[in-house]
């Protein structure tokens, strides 16, 4: 695949926690690997959260382990989806969790538009500043995240108890994907980039 092409491409990442690993394999088992590209950590840490004792190790090796991955997304790839998992009874759900104001903004359109996403419950949220009434904050250094040479697309599904659920978590994570990388692909210069 030569260079200009893969870099229109979305790069999807799975595995950082290694609980969302398996979850992560189907979703990508599903997508065409001419659309999307997967980059796959076998062997993350975990996403249970740390005793107080622990934080700021698991923190460090939380950063750590994204900082790697700057060599394989910059001049490489526009966007990175990093896929994470939930639970939620009702679900599934998802909430699509980004910096950009513009893609954003494109995001909340397309889902709204999109009849296989528009019934589900889905919120797209800010990333890193309190600018709405919704915002996330993460331990995910500010260079991946804010990194002004691709954008980043935390995606959250919220997975049902029940395990026949699990197929239509997947489908609704490839759909996600797919409106990602095509919100994302929208010239990026006809927007402002509010960071």
């Amino acid at each position: 695949m030569s260079q200009r092409s893969m870099k229109s491409l979305p790069l999807l990442l799975i595995g950082i926690h290694r609980e969302e690993l398996a979850f992560g394999l189907a979703v990508a088992e599903g997508l065409d690997p001419t659309q999307v590209a997967v980059l796959t950590i076998p062997e993350g840490i975990s996403g249970q959260r740390p005793q107080a004792d622990q934080q700021f190790r698991y923190e460090t090796l939380h950063r750590a382990l994204y900082l790697q991955l700057l060599p394989h997304v910059l001049d490489h790839y526009q966007l990175l989806i990093d896929l994470h998992t939930g639970f939620d009874p009702l679900g599934p759900s998802a909430d699509l969790i980004c910096a950009d104001a513009a893609l954003r903004a494109r995001l909340e359109v397309a889902i709204r538009d999109n009849t296989g996403t528009a019934k589900r419950n889905i919120r797209v949220i800010s990333l890193g500043t309190g600018a709405t009434s919704i915002y996330a904050r993460t331990v995910i250094p500010r260079q991946i995240w804010g990194n002004p040479a691709f954008n980043y697309v935390g995606m959250e599904i919220y997975l049902p108890e029940p395990v026949e659920g699990q197929e239509v978590a997947q489908k609704l994570a490839r759909e996600l994907v797919g409106i990602t990388a095509n919100c994302a692909a929208i010239d990026r210069h006809q927007y402002s980039r509010e960071r």
